[in-house]
């Protein structure tokens, strides 16, 4: 019994002079850098009204004068102040957004006070661009805003972080994103999100061109030229022409089926067919395509979820841009179109266009191709815009002046669909 006590006291102690590991704790990882797809403040959720709804006015817009005469703007809802624009200086806190419009002549600049180091654990994109002193923070934020006001991208900037999410028309997302170095010198890296490779490409080009060489290269640039000249003969070379008229049928045949399919990959890449077949600059015969879109109440159906349901923000923008291209490639043969917009199709689609000419500060791109689609179906049908003023009792023009103001800081695009449709509502 006294062996064996003994034995057990002997291992504990060996147990004892065992040597003991000491674990290391690493260093905490930096903050993780999110980038997200929305940087906005939260949407302002209010109860859903019929558009025939009254509403508050408008803050800040009792009335606006068109053809010497005040219309009332009044909506079925007031939305928040445009972002951008106001009477006097304005900074929101919720995305340490500053701008400086004291007047609506003034143009939209981002500011950021200051811009984080490249953290520790994130890889630089190897496209980022390093900028001399020659190149302040001040003047590369500025230079940014407008390029993307030149070229119609929608924005969130994000000036605490030092980041803008971007979106544009042919849903390209991607975000540009302001670093340091050790040295202090200004980095920008710009990240795709969603969208075409090429066209990302082409646009972070164009961006960097701008950034260093400022309004000479907006100048010597047109807008969205996406994909470059030389890569277009390339691509010639290797792929056929698209179709004639005479074969156009299978084309829209195929955009059918992928419409109706559920799958929202194929859906995406029919609307997207459709966007190209109605797009005068890539089709030489966008004509036929176009007429089958306004007319023919097979595709007209399958179309109609895109306008109904906008839960799909991509696939409802090329609902819109499809109709919109394709009113255009058929104005000069305005006259000969037959539009019922009795239908369930167009009493669908004018009241998706009418809800984004309501709200142009929140979705832009939206907003343009409606004011477009709108300005081109009352040239085709000129009680367009009495029907819309006899089911909404309210004149769609009265929106107007709002788009044109949010388009002179922010989009082109849009600045010029409103100033137009403008000129065509005073000449009527």
């Amino acid at each position: 019994m006294n062996i064996n006590s003994s034995s057990n006291n002997q291992r504990k102690n060996n147990d004892d002079e065992r040597p003991t590991t000491t674990s290391t704790i690493p260093p905490p990882l930096p903050p993780f850098r999110s980038v997200r797809m929305n940087v906005g403040p939260a949407p302002v959720m209010v109860q859903p009204q019929s558009f025939g709804a009254k509403a508050p006015m408008m803050p800040g817009a009792s009335s606006f004068e068109f053809g010497g005469s005040k219309q009332a703007v009044q909506g079925k809802m007031a939305p928040p102040k445009p972002m951008g624009f106001s009477s006097g200086s304005m900074s929101t806190t919720n995305n340490s957004i500053s701008t400086t419009t004291n007047n609506s002549n003034t143009k939209f600049a981002w500011k950021v006070d200051s811009v984080q180091t490249v953290p520790v654990y994130h890889p630089l994109e190897r496209t980022a661009v390093t900028f001399g002193e020659e190149h302040p923070l001040e003047l590369i934020t500025k230079r940014i805003s407008d390029f993307m006001k030149h070229q119609s991208i929608h924005c969130d900037y994000d000036s605490s972080m030092a980041r803008v999410v971007c979106s544009t028309n042919s849903c390209l997302h991607f975000s540009v994103q302001l670093w340091q170095n050790k040295n202090g010198a200004v980095i920008m890296e710009m990240q795709r999100k969603q969208g075409c490779a090429i066209r990302m490409q082409s646009y972070r080009q164009q961006l960097k061109e701008s950034i260093l060489m400022g309004d000479e290269a907006a100048t010597s640039k047109t807008q969205d030229t996406g994909c470059p000249a030389g890569l277009k003969q390339q691509l010639a070379r290797m792929v056929p022409a698209i179709p004639a008229s005479e074969q156009q049928g299978s084309c829209i045949d195929l955009c059918q089926e992928l419409l109706a399919s559920n799958l929202v990959d194929q859906n995406r890449m029919g609307l997207e067919s459709l966007c190209v077949l109605t797009d005068a600059s890539k089709v030489q015969d966008s004509s036929s395509a176009s007429e089958k879109i306004l007319q023919d109440s097979k595709l007209q159906m399958l179309l109609l979820k895109y306008f109904a349901e906008q839960e799909q923000a991509n696939l409802h923008l090329l609902a819109i841009k499809a109709v919109a291209q394709a009113l255009e490639s058929t104005s000069t043969a305005s006259a000969s179109l037959k539009i019922d917009l009795s239908s369930v199709f167009w009493q669908t689609v004018l009241q998706a266009l009418y809800q984004h000419i309501q709200r142009p500060h929140e979705k832009p791109l939206e907003a343009a191709l409606s004011i477009k689609a709108l300005r081109l179906l009352q040239q085709s049908c000129p009680e367009c815009l009495t029907v819309l003023q006899r089911k909404y009792s309210l004149p769609v023009t009265a929106f107007l002046q709002i788009a044109h103001e949010f388009g002179k800081q922010h989009s082109s695009s849009l600045e010029r669909e409103a100033m137009q449709f403008i000129m065509m509502a005073n000449v009527h």
